[in-house]
């Protein structure tokens, strides 16, 4: 791997890899429940919106306006949309509760009145609430990309309302597996932990607003959180995922601290997430491993805390290092000077350079760019928290490390979509 040059973090040319992608604009969007994507854009916009809908199973979900030169140029671009939802709704068999007017990046560039769209529509419909979403990749790398902005705009879908024994979940796509301890803990205090992933009606979605804790699992969520601490008046608790066993243990001390319960019991569940370190350790041995930074959200750290777990760690795949994570990539630059990381969407990687050094890789990323066989297909920590998040990473270690997978049927089976 010495003649690997990838390791600038630098804006510049990418290379985009199949295995790059995620859950995308439309997928999050569709977690409302009873709520309607209408996409406003020229055709080919529209065209990855509707790949997009499929691979995710809710093209049903989603519908297109189609806008060409003449209707830009004609000014009849913004009447063309208030028309085609009253078609979009006689068409329905049913109005949805919830009505997101997806725009592209040419709707930034006209500096359309969205907002007054947004108030004929409402004036129009009033039994249905609309919101505008931006599908521009030009704000990738301002303060308020396609993600953030998004989830801003779902949960300002949230009513202020009497706060209960209940805290949410915020930044998750996939739901936080129930056999988490976090549920069980608080709910020894009588309280209720809620995820829109688990709302099915509109109804259910609406109740986080009664929430008296949001807990912040990710920073795309970071905008939101704050939005409903000042209009809602639910305080907020960055929860990030993390696999070191001391950190989770600050994170409930905390936690308890936070809601005045008293400090949760947490003993048995750090002991079984300790028995399977052991366990995983003792079936790599000392296997070397990639970190792939679209499996986990904060690469460096799951790094860091593997290497003090006793495991092989040579490989760190990201695209850049957030803020939180800067600690964690200081530590592994000073103690693991070995550990080669490298920039995934660097254009360099286009030689595959990597390839020939075989790792049990934990994402898509670095399967994909060193063609191991032995790869864990994990998304965006995904169901993973607490201590029961640290034993589920540790079982899928061991199953990628006993079961050779073919990376290329991984990647086409995950439906993956920028």
């Amino acid at each position: 791997m010495s003649g690997c040059c990838c390791t600038d973090f630098s804006k510049t040319l990418q290379y985009v890899s199949p295995s790059h992608g995620g859950w995308g604009v439309i997928r999050v969007a569709a977690l409302v429940p009873e709520s309607h994507l209408l996409f406003v854009a020229p055709s080919a916009c529209g065209r990855h919106g509707a790949l997009g809908g499929i691979e995710a199973g809710i093209k049903e979900r989603i519908s297109y306006l189609y806008i060409d030169e003449s209707d830009i140029v004609s000014g009849n671009y913004e009447n063309l949309i208030l028309d085609s939802v009253k078609e979009l709704f006689d068409f329905l068999d049913a109005k949805p509760k919830v009505l997101f007017v997806f725009v592209s990046c040419i709707d930034d560039l006209l500096g359309t009145d969205n907002d007054a769209i947004i108030a004929e529509l409402s004036s129009r419909h009033p039994d249905v609430a609309f919101r505008t979403c931006h599908m521009n990749p030009m704000s990738m790398d301002t303060p308020n990309p396609p993600g953030v902005t998004l989830l801003d705009a779902m949960y300002s879908l949230l009513p202020k309302q009497q706060k209960e024994k209940q805290v949410n979940l915020i930044g998750n796509n996939a739901a936080i597996a129930r056999s988490c301890e976090l549920f069980a803990l608080l709910k020894k205090h009588d309280y209720d932990v809620c995820q829109i992933s688990e709302c099915a009606t509109f109804g259910e979605f609406q109740a986080l607003g009664s929430a008296c804790l949001n807990l912040l699992l990710r920073p795309v969520a970071k905008k939101a959180c704050k939005r409903m601490a000042d209009m809602l008046g639910i305080p907020v608790m960055q929860s990030f995922v993390t696999y070191h066993i001391d950190e989770v243990c600050a994170f409930y001390d905390a936690l308890s601290q936070k809601l005045d319960i008293g400090q949760f019991d947490y003993t048995q569940y750090r002991v079984h997430a300790q028995q399977k370190i052991v366990e995983a350790k003792r079936v790599l041995d000392d296997t070397p491993i990639a970190v792939d930074y679209q499996a986990v959200l904060l690469p460096f750290s799951l790094a860091h805390a593997l290497v003090e777990y006793g495991f092989n760690v040579q490989l760190i795949v990201a695209k850049e290092c957030l803020a939180v994570d800067v600690e964690h990539k200081l530590w592994i630059e000073a103690h693991c000077p070995h550990v080669q990381i490298v920039n995934a969407m660097h254009y360099n990687q286009i030689k595959y350079q990597l390839r020939g050094n075989d790792f049990l890789c934990i994402g898509f990323d670095a399967g994909y760019l060193t063609g191991s066989v032995h790869v864990s297909p994990l998304m965006d920590d995904d169901a993973l928290f607490g201590f029961d998040g640290i034993k589920k990473m540790m079982d899928e270690l061991i199953h990628a490390m006993e079961k050779e997978s073919n990376v290329h049927k991984l990647i086409a089976n995950a439906g993956l979509i920028i």
